[in-house]
């Protein structure tokens, strides 16, 4: 691919080419020294599990990154499997890391907790960001596993009590939320307007505002801040959840879909793939289909014969027929080769 042709399919303005490629690199050193860190000290560090938080991060902004860069949206579901992959792996060292401090203190701790602090704008917005996703590629398996490790915050908060609602058996009715800045004209959008105009109007002021509410994240500003030859602490500036609460709420987009931080391309694929019926508890297994968070390692069989495809190779579309083995890629910058459900199984056009 050319330099222009990058230019051409990017998403956002910010990202050259090479800083694509490098950041592709630098998150996976940063993922393989927080492998490492946990090797060494086991699966939690004195100050708790530091290192699968990270990696989770690594996974998010690999995904954005790819979607930053123009990615097909089908291309994006293996990278949210690694995503949601790596949460589990957080809770799970962070309900060990609970057990230890309550046998060493002799406190009564929950044991249902989650270490992302709702409270704490950064963490809320993570939160936003992979439920949001899992709303637009309609992995409904994957948002109720979210749903159940972040059971402690169930029905504290209107917003993502909203995104969940969809996909749920026991949808919460609250009015609370956590942060008015900058959530209260979204939130809005679906809860408080009369008419349609009004609620594509609110949805249009909360994506202007959006970006500057974030001024001192690790994030912001990261397009001006480039290693020369190493890395760009960049990977998107995106509002997932404005486009989830367009999809799910049925609000037209058309006034504001070209704003910078709209995530257009993934309202469109969601509402094309039907995402949002996609979400409902059973509807995957109903309809006889792989979730989209499933995945096969490379060098096992294959569990469904079909269209599959890996993050680990640009171009790995691939169709296998069941029992077949998944071939591994060697080689690749990626890491491991885990194989994907391709959501389109429609056959390449020639």
């Amino acid at each position: 691919m050319t330099a222009d042709e990058f230019r051409a399919k990017r998403r956002q303005k910010f990202l050259p080419e090479i800083y694509f490629s490098l950041n592709i690199n630098f998150l996976a050193m940063l993922t393989n020294a927080s492998l490492a860190g946990i090797k060494e000290t086991g699966v939690i560090s004195a100050g708790g599990p530091n290192g699968q938080r990270s990696i989770f991060q690594d996974k998010l902004n690999l995904l954005k990154l790819h979607y930053t860069a123009g990615w097909p949206i089908d291309q994006l579901t293996p990278l949210y499997a690694d995503a949601i992959k790596a949460l589990g792996e957080w809770h799970a060292a962070y309900q060990i890391y609970i057990k230890v401090l309550a046998e060493e203190s002799g406190d009564d701790l929950r044991d249902d907790g989650t270490p992302l602090d709702f409270e704490n704008l950064l963490d809320y917005q993570l939160t936003l960001d992979v439920v949001s996703l899992g709303v637009l590629l309609g992995d409904g398996d994957a948002l109720r596993q979210c749903a159940l490790w972040l059971r402690q915050e169930r029905g504290t908060d209107l917003l993502f009590e909203s995104l969940l609602a969809p996909t749920v058996p026991d949808p919460r009715d609250n009015t609370d939320f956590y942060h008015l800045v900058p959530y209260d004209p979204l939130i809005d959008a679906f809860y408080t307007v009369e008419t349609p105009k009004e609620a594509s109007a609110k949805v249009k002021e909360y994506l202007e505002s959006w970006y500057k509410s974030f001024e001192g994240a690790p994030w912001h500003n990261g397009h001006l801040h480039a290693v020369e030859g190493e890395y760009m602490p960049y990977y998107g500036y995106w509002s997932f959840e404005a486009a989830a609460v367009c999809v799910i709420n049925g609000i037209d987009d058309s006034t504001f879909r070209d704003h910078l931080l709209y995530p257009k391309d993934l309202a469109d694929w969601a509402r094309a793939n039907h995402s949002l019926a996609n979400l409902k508890p059973g509807a995957s297994k109903a309809k006889g289909v792989v979730s989209h968070s499933a995945r096969v390692p490379g060098g096992e069989s294959c569990p469904r014969t079909g269209w599959w495809l890996t993050p680990a190779k640009v171009g790995s579309r691939r169709y296998f027929k069941v029992g077949e083995i998944m071939p591994v890629i060697d080689g690749s910058s990626y890491g491991s080769t885990f194989w994907q459900w391709d959501v389109d199984q429609s056959s390449p056009k020639l």
